[in-house]
């Protein structure tokens, strides 16, 4: 595809793309479990399936300020929805581990998500579907080539 025929199909995909992220965020933020913004979600879901985590690892997966993450981990302990606990061999190191209760929250909070996908993509073929994804991990592929 030529340049020029181009331009008009990415001004349309940019204003699309932001109407539709800001539109599901919406949503997303109106079903998230008790007041849970989408970065604690993320950083709740990145501590479970990891088991355990630093704050500096939390940083360095997300691609995030070491100080963004402390603020964010410190509302999540004061919740009780992740607890600190410091290395017994070195006491530098502090993990954090997701709670019962995080857990449960954490686990309400990924069936409100899905449910707003399911809501808002269920119309999709499963082809079109398929075709999103895959477009979706070209992009992603290219930004993580610029890392």
């Amino acid at each position: 595809m030529e340049e020029g025929s181009l331009s008009p199909s990415l001004e349309r995909l940019e204003i699309t793309l932001q109407q539709l992220i800001r539109r599901i965020h919406e949503k997303m933020d109106i079903l998230m479990a008790q007041g849970v913004t989408g970065r604690q979600f993320f950083v709740m879901k990145r501590i479970h399936e990891r088991g355990k985590m630093t704050v500096s690892e939390v940083a360095n997966e997300l691609n995030v300020s070491l100080s963004a993450i402390t603020a964010l981990t410190d509302r999540l302990f004061k919740t009780g929805l992740i607890k600190r606990d410091r290395d017994e061999k070195d006491r530098r190191l502090v993990w954090l581990t997701m709670t019962p209760q995080g857990e449960k929250t954490l686990q309400d909070c990924g069936a409100n998500r899905q449910e707003v996908f399911r809501k808002y993509l269920g119309d999709l073929t499963q082809e079109d579907l398929t075709s999103l994804v895959n477009i979706c991990d070209k992009i992603l592929a290219s930004l993580k080539k610029e890392q």
